[in-house]
């Protein structure tokens, strides 16, 4: 219930879109959001310890999904969203060897890692993850200006191909927007973000 709120808050909000107002840094703490052209609303907002965030994506028919990270890029746990509740069997949880060597988060850099990821049934499966970095950039997200590094992030299986995600790193907030993924080698899905704006309270 607290989930289908928080998303007709941020509905709300985008029924107001000429007085969105841009996120400035700190307004983590009560919460950053963004519309993308999928027809998705996500709110970022601050985990329970430093660096940690957390992501709810939701969509007009009130499915969506869940995700608990370090910044955006290492990805602790991740649920499926339908009818504003979490869907049990969809959790994966994730833990790496040596998180902090991938920050902070700069141009130019590469970052190996490795860890597991552990299915609602516990399954275990093992799990590699390079980092690589580009040049930081200005990007005008709807009406807000903020500094971007671009981020690949592939992740390597043994039994099944590997997965590139691309993002923009965002250092002002400690987030990281979403931008698209593929099969590596293959041609990405691509999502264009349309707004950036300080989310409503929870």
């Amino acid at each position: 219930m607290r989930l289908l709120f928080s998303f007709l808050l941020v509905s709300a909000s985008l029924a107001r879109a000429a007085t969105a107002e841009c996120p400035a840094p700190g307004d983590l703490a009560d919460g950053i959001a963004l519309r993308d052209d999928a027809g998705g609303v996500t709110v970022f907002r601050a985990g329970s310890v430093p660096g940690e965030v957390t992501e709810t994506t939701l969509f007009d028919d009130n499915t969506g999904f869940f995700i608990r990270s370090a910044g955006g890029l290492l990805v602790a746990e991740s649920h499926d969203i339908e009818n504003g509740e979490a869907v049990a069997a969809s959790v994966v949880l994730t833990e790496f060897d040596a998180p902090d060597t991938a920050f902070p988060v700069a141009e130019g850099r590469r970052r190996e890692l490795t860890g597991t990821e552990r299915d609602a049934e516990g399954v275990v499966t093992a799990v590699s993850v390079v980092i690589e970095t580009s040049l930081m950039r200005r990007v005008l997200y709807g009406d807000c200006a903020v500094q971007a590094i671009p981020v690949r992030v592939t992740y390597g299986y043994e039994a099944r191909p590997a997965e590139v995600e691309y993002l923009d790193y965002l250092p002002e907030f400690g987030i990281s927007l979403f931008l698209g993924a593929g099969e590596a080698g293959a041609a990405p899905d691509i999502y264009r973000i349309l707004e950036l704006f300080k989310a409503p309270p929870e």
